[in-house]
């Protein structure tokens, strides 16, 4: 009954998952899931929440607990993708275009990286702290989409956990461009915000940087949006040394496109393909590491850039 109450108290339709803290013997349902925990949390773990139930207290796990208890049951690239949900700057709506809306100004995210990472630093000794650590360093903050999220870790993530490697990620990094002179002649200037920003170092040591925004259907269609698109793209081109590509919802359902558009991004970047190779790429050996970084990579894209998020999640169960 109590169970029935809290999934009515916080409009929950599926079965209600809850933390029993210390030992003792407790039973699952169709309605209720419950998870033991017989470590002691860290300060912070847990946030008091309105009730309708007058015998009962609840508590909601804070979100750097609930990225700690994920890194229990995922692999690492799960876990940086639900790192950077966490700590970005939207947040699911199901009434809005495309399902998620952008944290007005002056909203935080739910996480940041120094949250969790001080978060983890208490949590010593609980099981999936070295997972989360280590997922966390690949973990960027302020996307504004899952999608965003998923295109930032293909791109940048190491070969070794399916990404193509092509330098330091960051998410919307506000950048100023010419925007005309006001009434008294002086320069104008207007901020964009690119989705993705990817910098790097040429071989001999010179900084470059490329911008990549997604344009998905549900929320760039349309001449209203089309026209904007196009403006956009033309003041982020008045950028000097600056590329710029987008990327449309065929294009990241295309993983040979993709592909293609990574090494462009390589190219211009100056920066060596990866995996660094030893000797002929024609060799036996290393036709088969080019071969599994291909298929790693294959993997990441229909994980996560193919798939919705609530796919994502579904695919866990």
């Amino acid at each position: 009954m109590l169970a029935e109450q809290l999934r009515w108290s916080i409009g929950l339709d599926g079965p209600l998952d809850f933390l029993v803290l210390g030992d003792g013997a407790f039973r699952r349902s169709a309605s209720v899931r419950p998870h033991g925990c017989t470590q002691d949390l860290p300060s912070g773990s847990l946030i008091p929440i309105a009730c309708h139930a007058r015998d009962a207290e609840l508590f909601v796990c804070s979100p750097e607990l609930a990225f700690l208890q994920i890194c229990q049951i995922v692999d690492t690239t799960e876990a940086i993708y639900f790192g950077m949900c966490a700590c970005s700057d939207f947040r699911f709506d199901p009434f809005a275009q495309g399902g998620v809306v952008y944290r007005a100004e002056g909203l935080h995210s739910i996480a940041s990286l120094r949250s969790m990472g001080a978060f983890l630093d208490s949590a010593k000794g609980i099981r999936g702290v070295k997972r989360a650590r280590s997922s966390l360093v690949h973990v960027c903050e302020h996307a504004r989409s899952p999608k965003e999220c998923a295109l930032g870790m293909l791109f940048c993530l190491p070969s070794r956990l399916g990404g193509f490697d092509l330098g330091q990620l960051s998410f919307n990094e506000g950048v100023r461009v010419f925007d005309g002179r006001d009434r008294w002649g002086r320069p104008k200037c207007i901020t964009r915000y690119p989705d993705i920003v990817i910098r790097s170092k040429t071989c001999k040591g010179e900084r470059r940087v490329v911008f990549v925004d997604y344009d998905p259907v549900s929320t760039h269609a349309g001449d209203e949006k089309a026209l904007l698109d196009s403006r956009r793209r033309n003041d982020i081109a008045t950028i000097r040394d600056a590329s710029h590509f987008s990327i449309t919802s065929d294009d990241a359902g295309s993983f040979d496109y993709l592909e293609m558009l990574a090494d462009r991004i390589r190219r211009v970047l100056g920066r060596r393909a990866r995996p660094l190779l030893r000797g002929s790429k024609d060799s036996a050996s290393n036709r088969e590491v080019l071969r599994s970084a291909r298929e790693q990579r294959h993997l990441l894209w229909s994980r996560f850039v193919v798939k919705s998020f609530d796919s994502v999640i579904y695919d866990m169960r």
